[in-house]
């Protein structure tokens, strides 16, 4: 990975947690399910994500490119004003949700979830000049977004069951489901954006003389983050519907790392080849 490279995927890594812990912790409180103590924990764990995504993003100097991947600095300066909304549409929500103020906690849950939609938008164009079109850049962060999301709200929500056994099974299963489609979304998200030739391709001070098909990098992107979690997710679903609710976290402990680890590579890919991968 490109080391001018790194403060903007700590950026994006943080900015996919962050929202998309919002949007899967939302979308759960409004089914049902899940206790009052469970959305504050995740409320407050989106809040200070997206306030260490807001801070990464202070300290970058914004320029045209990133060592050779050309950006659009325009969408930059947006993006952390989105992010400034997220942190306080989460800081409300876990407030209220504290307080047992539900209608206004959810709605402040949906301003940041919408705020936060416009936020991935507004940073899949910053990166969007080298890829082959702007739909490339955004399907690959509301992918990433997705999967960050569901497998962390979902090994968190694990950690519930571990004290209290009373709890339903079939929010872990809707997650476990939701996880499953996420990666299956972004197994989708990749084939095409291998598929389709790049529009720019980027050309670094240190070039990497191996085409991309020669780049281990590539098969631990593919079998490090979406086969490997794929499998977890189907175990975790599996042991869920069994009632093995520990067996289930310590699934999606590991599948939560793999996720991660994906992410990584996905977005050190993106900045040598110009493919959101």
């Amino acid at each position: 990975m490109n080391v001018e490279a790194l403060p903007y995927t700590l950026l994006l890594i943080l900015a996919e947690m962050a929202i998309g812990s919002l949007w899967v912790t939302l979308g759960s409180d409004l089914r049902g399910g899940v206790t009052r103590g469970f959305v504050m924990t995740m409320a407050l764990s989106a809040a200070v994500a997206t306030g260490l995504a807001w801070w990464t993003a202070a300290g970058i100097s914004i320029g045209a490119d990133v060592d050779g991947y050309r950006i659009d600095p325009d969408w930059f300066d947006p993006a952390k004003r989105g992010l400034l909304v997220v942190l306080g549409a989460s800081v409300v929500y876990m407030f209220s949700v504290f307080m047992g103020w539900d209608p206004v906690g959810r709605l402040a849950g949906i301003t940041g979830a919408i705020a936060g939609a416009v936020t991935v938008a507004l940073l899949a164009a910053m990166l969007a000049p080298p890829v082959w079109a702007y739909p490339g850049s955004l399907l690959a962060l509301v992918a990433g977004t997705l999967a960050m999301g569901a497998v962390s709200v979902s090994m968190v929500w694990g950690h519930w069951y571990l004290t209290e056994g009373s709890l339903p099974s079939w929010p872990l299963r809707d997650l476990a489901w939701l996880l499953i489609g996420a990666i299956a979304f972004q197994g989708v998200v990749v084939a095409l954006n291998l598929a389709v030739p790049v529009g720019e391709v980027p050309k670094p001070a240190n070039p990497v003389d191996v085409s991309l098909a020669a780049n281990p990098a590539l098969y631990l992107r593919l079998g490090v983050g979406l086969v490997f979690p794929m499998i977890l997710a189907v175990l975790s679903l599996r042991t869920t519907k069994l009632q093995a609710m520990q067996s289930a976290t310590g699934l999606l402990y590991i599948c939560m790392g793999a996720v991660f680890a994906g992410e990584v590579l996905a977005k050190g890919l993106t900045f040598l080849t110009g493919r959101p991968l």
